[in-house]
């Protein structure tokens, strides 16, 4: 069987910054120094919205969860902890930000929470332009928690409801799933209502290719060049691809859909999943970056020896990376809201 050719994974959004703002000398952090921490609301327009005011509160929960259960946080050697919500929105990219949903498979308001690291430097400036941070995204259907979005159409379009996903490496507990690639670069945990319906739903070569073709034929004249040589090649599906599961990838890296199980599965969010007795601020669902073993590592030895060489490099430790580590993980569904 011939390898598929796939773009490039995508990484997990919540990614660690470099360091483009000390140049590339390694920091040298004041750990004598002990830091404090400030939990802030940034909601821009919806800053007095009842909604967004008591989502603030309940984004409060899970700050509050790292902060008493994270050794590095709760402690803060060497930094100041400034955390943010960010965002809540129904949709981020329309031409005004909106408190009512867009798309049929949302539900409650969307947001992220941001970490910021603040370290103290021994020469007594504070990294504050950017500093290290870790991120989670809550009620997110579309850019946190899955392998990757699929890279075409309009913001608006309906292709933007597919995506691939990375597999289920382990049930940490009810309401807990670890997922990532056979690579380990784009792992995520979900946390959910296990007793909702499944967030995600598998999609059928037959849906995704007709999505595709209706969107191609009516757009640009690139668009147009697109549809010219995609639909020669799904009409040449067999009625068995085309009735199987979608997955991510072919043989051009142009179709990038395929039914032979070549690649990582291809879903999109169940609107049925949401529990829509409660309120649009009530957390349904969380995601967060997370790697067993460290970032392209799948072993301790692997782990114990790139978090080194990252101090060792950097000065401070992968906030994103180790934190994670650090809780009690098993506990994470206590933060979903249910009746």
């Amino acid at each position: 069987m011939n390898k598929m050719k796939t773009t490039k994974q995508m990484l997990p959004v919540l990614l660690l910054f470099c360091l483009p703002f000390f140049g590339s000398a390694q920091v040298k952090v004041d750990y004598n120094k002990i830091g404090t921490y400030k939990y802030q609301a940034q909601f821009m327009a919806f800053a007095k919205n009842p909604d967004a005011i008591a989502f603030a509160k309940n984004v409060r929960k899970i700050s509050d969860f790292f902060i008493e259960n994270s050794f590095t946080m709760k402690n803060r050697k060497g930094f100041d902890l400034k955390i943010i919500t960010y965002g809540v929105r129904w949709d981020n990219n329309a031409a005004e930000w909106t408190i009512k949903p867009v798309k049929p498979y949302q539900y409650g308001l969307r947001g992220e929470l941001a970490f910021l690291f603040q370290l103290f430097l021994t020469n007594g400036n504070q990294w504050t332009v950017e500093p290290p941070n870790m991120n989670l995204y809550i009620n997110e259907t579309e850019t946190g928690g899955h392998g990757g979005i699929i890279n075409e159409g309009e913001v608006q379009s309906e292709l933007k409801k597919y995506f691939y996903v990375s597999t289920l490496a382990k049930e940490i507990a009810p309401g807990v799933q670890y997922f990532n690639s056979l690579t380990n670069t784009s792992g995520q945990i979900v946390v959910f209502n296990p007793k909702r319906p499944p967030f995600w739903l598998p999609v059928t070569v037959r849906e995704l290719t007709q999505a595709k073709l209706k969107y191609y034929k009516n757009g640009s004249q690139s668009d147009r060049a697109v549809y010219d040589y995609i639909q020669p090649l799904i009409e040449g599906l067999s009625e068995e691809e085309l009735n199987a599961p979608a997955y991510y990838g072919s043989d051009d890296a142009i179709l990038n859909v395929n039914g032979k199980g070549q690649g990582l599965q291809i879903m999109k969010f169940n609107p049925d999943y949401w529990d829509r007795t409660l309120p649009p601020s009530a957390i349904q669902y969380i995601t967060i970056s997370y790697n067993e073993f460290g970032y392209n590592c799948s072993d301790e030895s692997c782990w114990n020896s790139t978090k080194e060489a990252f101090y060792r490099s950097n000065g401070h430790v992968d906030f994103w990376q180790e934190i994670p580590k650090e809780l009690p993980l098993e506990k994470l569904a206590d933060l979903i809201d249910k009746k």
